[in-house]
């Protein structure tokens, strides 16, 4: 059984390289350079179709990476920077629209992060600070109005939590320290 074939030059792969199922269906194939350092690969579904695609530098990830469904759709993107997360992941809808969106800095999730509904809308938009969450939180409804704002300090809820129907009348409002709830009072009910 035929596991890969490719050149090796000075025992460092160089050139095509071509993986293998075990059925002898093509699972992968990458190109090295560099003294066999750095490489372009892309793998596949059992079915052919392609499952993702990248840059390796030595056997770690580099720049970007992209992932797709067995139906050939892109599902995500990611970015790496000597090895490490880096740059704005994005994940996709099967249409092709942004799900979500966060940002990376030296392996930790560092800037903004942002969901979107199917149609485009936000549906969050929050701040990461060295892998915690920090700093203002909003959460839409679909029509684009704001459902609930709030601020977080290092990943925990703090401060006032403002709840409002679409109208943008409040109707809740909840008070926190150190991400334990300490008052709420709730409109709908005066």
């Amino acid at each position: 059984m035929l596991v890969y074939k490719g050149t090796f030059i000075n025992d460092k792969p160089n050139g095509e390289f071509t993986y293998f199922y075990p059925d002898g269906i093509t699972k992968a194939r990458s190109y090295f350079y560099n003294d066999g350092n750095k490489s372009i690969t892309t793998t596949y579904h059992h079915s052919g179709k392609k499952m993702s695609e990248g840059f390796y530098s030595g056997k770690e990830k580099d720049n970007l990476w992209k992932y797709y469904n067995s139906n050939g759709i892109l599902l995500k993107e990611e970015f790496y920077r000597n090895s490490k997360k880096h740059g704005i992941w994005k994940t996709f809808y099967a249409d092709g629209q942004t799900a979500e969106e966060t940002s990376w800095f030296n392996d930790m999730k560092n800037g903004p992060w942002i969901q979107y509904f199917p149609d485009g809308h936000k549906k969050l938009e929050a701040i990461y600070v060295a892998d915690e969450k920090d700093g203002k939180a909003l959460y839409y409804y679909p029509s684009g109005k704001i459902d609930v704002s709030g601020f977080y300090q290092k990943s925990l809820r703090t401060g006032e939590w403002l709840y409002l129907d679409e109208e943008g009348n409040l109707i809740k409002k909840e008070v926190y320290e150190n991400g334990s709830m300490v008052n709420e009072m709730d409109y709908r009910k005066q």
